[in-house]
């Protein structure tokens, strides 16, 4: 009764009403803004924190928004990465216009790197990735120093420094020696790179006793990877590294001998020349990537290999066509007893044969996953200025008539990355099928339209040959998926959902039946 009077009240006196709703208007202002929490009104520990979200770029640009944000960014502790490579819209008129345009700028990059690391006021940085194309620019060492000494200082976690060039020339930096190391250890007085957990370094030329002493000083590094250095010639990882849990040494082109011996290694990548086995003491090795000529060591001389091929759980065998020729097949192949996936990424010519593949996975009885990744060296000797290839056979020919036969259950994971339909591949995929009758998912991932204007590729032939495959899969009750969606002019796999959406031709049905009866499992 009460409330009913008053809103009678209300309603004859618009005086009352209209003071009633400001005050209620008021309020909610002041509600509102209380709600609010303006991003100028947040401590500079969580304004820092943001800004280290961001790229190095975009935390410089904020220092413009007033007064109190312009000293920010010197403070960042995270991560501070330069990548040159992310710099190269360049659009020059001919050759030396492109060249010198590039090496403004790279001497602009390098500018910056040194402005940013100079400015910079944070006690710590944790993470410190500088990816620099050199260019050649040899004089350039005594700023490449800085850059490390820095890291140093600042007492980094993760520290990459790649020099890498894209037409292959090694810029011949050399990573500072022990006596300047030790000279910043003085200096900084605390172990160099004490707190280091990660350090990649890509074509940076690091001598043994310098690798050996940051082991050393290191004792929390947990990875480590040294990529085309020319002067690591007798490499020893060895312990105490309790935390080094995995490792990678390749392309190091003058490497003479590798000793590793690291009680909780998991994981190791080794590419290069051909050396005795590496692996004294590693009972926690479980996954292992191996290219060059001694990954072709591992394949034909298992003997060598034995002490470590068994625990291995995961193996990456990154193949080349520019091998030894191998004309007969081997008697005896790695043991992999162990083995749950195999992963084989190789160059090929267009005529080699694939079934020699098929006996690594008869070597491993408990293997999950299998993927076979082939990239083609397409060379056509018409075209001028085209050079020859030397015709060499890196694995055994094995045809379809002297292919061994096995069952292997186990096998349930098949990714086929890189086939185009050509007819060298269709041999391997029928085997492939026939030897894993229980295989429950198929990856298909066919560049075929990458190779539609190649002289010696007949893309539409290939495009078909990829249909017959895929309709072969689905024959078969697998279900195949697919990554990324395939060229306009190539068939689209990419929602199959029944075998209709794919069904060739009344014209083709002879040839898929018999493609079909061979690949598919009794």
């Amino acid at each position: 009764m009460k409330k009913h009077k008053a809103d009678l009240d209300r309603q004859q006196n618009p005086r009352k009403r209209k003071e009633e709703e400001e005050t209620d208007a008021l309020l909610t202002k002041k509600q509102n803004a209380a709600a609010t929490v303006k991003i100028d009104d947040l401590p500079e520990d969580i304004l820092i924190h943001i800004l280290s979200r961001m790229s190095i770029k975009d935390a410089v640009r904020t220092s413009v928004l007033s007064r109190r944000w312009r000293y920010l960014w010197m403070y960042i502790s995270q991560k501070l990465e330069f990548d040159d490579r992310y710099d190269r819209n360049i659009t020059l008129l001919d050759d030396a216009d492109e060249r010198s345009g590039i090496v403004i700028k790279r001497k602009k990059f390098k500018t910056w790197v040194k402005h940013i690391l100079k400015l910079h006021r944070g006690q710590r940085v944790d993470s410190l990735v500088i990816r620099f194309t050199n260019l050649r620019l040899r004089y350039l060492s005594s700023d490449i120093d800085s850059w490390i000494y820095f890291a140093v200082e600042k007492e980094v976690k993760l520290f990459e420094l790649n020099l890498s060039v894209e037409d292959g020339f090694h810029c011949s930096y050399k990573f500072p020696n022990i006596d300047k190391l030790r000279s910043r250890e003085v200096k900084v007085k605390s172990p160099v790179f004490g707190s280091l957990r990660s350090l990649r370094l890509v074509d940076v030329d690091i001598e043994d006793e310098v690798v050996k002493y940051l082991l050393a000083s290191c004792p929390c590094v947990e990875y480590l990877c040294i990529r085309a250095s020319n002067t690591t010639k007798n490499l020893e990882v060895v312990d105490p590294l309790p935390n080094l849990k995995e490792l990678e040494i390749s392309d190091c082109c003058n490497l003479e001998s590798l000793d590793i011996s690291a009680n909780n290694l998991v994981s190791c990548t080794y590419q290069g020349k051909k050396i005795r086995s590496p692996f004294k003491k590693t009972p926690n090795l479980t996954e292992l990537t191996l290219g060059g000529e001694f990954c072709h060591s591992f394949i034909f001389e298992p003997n060598k290999h034995s002490s470590y091929s068994a625990q291995l759980v995961k193996l990456v065998l990154n193949l080349k066509t520019m091998a030894p020729e191998r004309t007969n097949v081997p008697c005896d192949l790695p043991q992999l007893d162990s083995l749950k996936r195999l992963e084989l990424n190789t160059v090929t010519k267009t005529d080699e044969s694939f079934l020699f593949f098929l006996s690594l996975i008869k070597a491993s009885p408990n293997l999950h996953e299998f993927k076979i990744k082939l990239v083609y060296l397409l060379l056509d000797f018409r075209l001028p200025g085209s050079i020859r290839f030397v015709q060499r056979t890196p694995f055994p020919e094995v045809t379809p008539e002297n292919a061994k036969c096995f069952t292997h259950n186990n096998l349930k994971v098949i990714e086929l990355v890189g086939f185009i339909g050509l007819a060298t591949e269709t041999p391997f995929i029928q085997r492939l099928f026939n030897v894993a009758p229980l295989v429950e998912k198929v990856l298909f991932d066919t560049p075929i339209g990458y190779y539609r204007f190649h002289p010696l590729i007949d893309s539409v032939a290939a495009s078909e040959e990829c249909r017959n495959v895929m309709y072969v899969v689905l024959l078969m009750n697998v279900r195949p998926s697919l990554p990324r969606k395939v060229e306009k002019d190539t068939p689209s796999y990419n929602n199959i959902s029944s075998v209709d959406n794919i069904l060739p031709s009344e014209t083709e049905n002879e040839n898929i039946n018999a493609l079909a009866n061979s690949g598919k499992p009794n």
